[in-house]
């Protein structure tokens, strides 16, 4: 799952990236939306390594 997760934020952000240059903004509404979906992945992803690293230790 966390494989998973690491892939697609790092996708999720290259199309972030490359939208940011076509629109030519990172602040265009296509942009900001693809953030904030980002946004979401990475909490779950810290979320998920957090429990992992209290299970460890």
């Amino acid at each position: 799952m966390e494989s998973f997760l690491a892939q697609r934020i790092e996708a999720m952000r290259c199309e972030m990236i490359d939208k940011a240059s076509t629109y030519g903004s990172f602040t265009h509404e296509k942009v900001v939306s693809i953030s904030q979906r980002l946004d979401r992945y990475i909490v779950v992803y810290q979320k998920l390594k957090k429990k992992k690293l209290h299970r460890v230790g």
